[in-house]
């Protein structure tokens, strides 16, 4: 049977930041108003970003379905990004296409 999830290792600020362009795009994307299938794509995003800015670092898990919508929210958000936002969201398309992992601090000692 095939999984239902995706598992991705996402420290707490990129999550926090996956959240933000989550939640962006669910709203420009499903405004208020739509037809129910919008509304529950709309409701469905918002739950992830939520899941996603409470994320306190480590494997975040995430419907596989929504992938696609969570990808296109990604590159949505960060299209017209200055520099530094640029760089995390060139980390975030790597995490979520499984190409990468994030950087792993040393711990301290």
């Amino acid at each position: 049977m095939r999984r239902r999830v995706v598992e991705v290792e996402l420290p707490a600020p990129l999550a926090a930041t996956l959240a933000e362009a989550v939640s962006a795009y669910a709203h420009a994307a499903f405004p208020d108003g739509g037809s129910e299938c919008a509304q529950v794509s709309r409701e469905a995003l918002l739950d992830t970003a939520r899941s996603c800015a409470t994320h306190s670092g480590g494997t975040l898990t995430l419907r596989k379905r929504q992938m696609p919508q969570v990808r296109a929210a990604v590159e949505w958000y960060f299209a017209e990004a200055d520099a530094g936002l640029a760089a995390q969201g060139e980390t975030l398309r790597a995490l979520l296409s499984g190409t990468a992992r994030p950087a792993v601090e040393p711990p301290a000692q």
